[in-house]
């Protein structure tokens, strides 16, 4: 027979591992926002290498608040950009280089997020045998339970009657009509 506060240990274990898949299902959302964010920069990386063989490169930048700019480049060298090489430190590559470092980011990204799935894999298992034992363990303690029950119905009612009067008191005798923070 499993007693009620086994019962109720079972219940905060399960809940912790749902809080704990819900923070692991909120950062694979943010990665998964960030492998697309490089798949779109090493798009664009990759199309401004492809038309700087032209002689004439150009491309329309958006700043955000709907304004954009535009850019050109001309000559059949390869542009830069500015790259974050880490630590908020930012250095001038070729377009190339910038193309590789984003799509090695990426790669790393990547491992990250099916790291991530795994966990969020096994985690979900776990919780759905730990959700299986303490259904198994409720039914056992439900016999006993009913006759517990209205012997709790009773108690809550006359405290919160109590808590009412105390408040009410205290902001009367205390600061007079003002109020305060409690209130």
């Amino acid at each position: 027979m499993v007693e009620r506060s086994e019962l109720q240990k079972m219940a905060r274990t399960i809940d912790a591992h749902r809080k704990h898949l819900d923070a692991l299902n909120a950062q694979t959302e943010q990665i998964s926002a960030i492998i697309e964010e490089h798949a779109l920069t090493t798009g664009i990386l990759a199309e401004l290498q492809k038309s700087s063989k032209t002689g004439h490169t150009s491309a329309r930048l958006s700043i955000g608040s709907g304004v954009t700019l535009n850019y050109t480049h001309e000559g059949k060298e390869e542009g830069t950009a500015l790259v974050d090489i880490g630590s908020g430190v930012f250095g001038e590559r070729p377009w190339s280089e910038a193309h590789a470092l984003t799509l090695e980011r990426k790669e790393g990204i990547t491992l990250l997020h099916k790291d991530l799935a795994e966990q969020v894999k096994k985690l979900e298992e776990k919780i759905t045998l730990l959700a299986q034992e303490f259904n198994s363990a409720a039914e056992q303690l439900q016999p006993t339970q009913p006759q517990a029950a209205p012997t709790q119905d009773n108690p809550p009612a006359p405290a919160t009657d109590e808590k009412q009067p105390r408040r009410q008191q205290r902001r009367g005798s205390r600061f007079g009509n003002e109020l305060t923070l409690d209130d």
